[in-house]
């Protein structure tokens, strides 16, 4: 297991959480480039809470309304 204390994900039951290996965030990052995403790390980098509507929506543009109704 990786050691990453500013890892704010709380999904530890996800493969890419660095509590289910010894590679940081690298199988994290590589998922989110993958599906065009973007990790929960900076959504809660934000703000924790996000939109009602966007609660599964990790996407770039959900990431951007995100940043728009927390910071403007």
């Amino acid at each position: 297991m990786s050691d990453v204390p500013f890892c704010t994900c709380t999904d530890h039951a996800c493969p890419c959480h660095p509590v289910n290996h010894n590679k940081g965030c690298t199988p994290c990052i590589a998922k989110n480039l993958r599906q065009h995403e973007v990790p929960s790390c900076l959504f809660r980098a934000v703000s924790p809470d996000k939109l009602p509507e966007d609660a599964d929506d990790w996407s770039w543009e959900s990431f951007a309304r995100h940043v728009q109704a927390h910071l403007g």
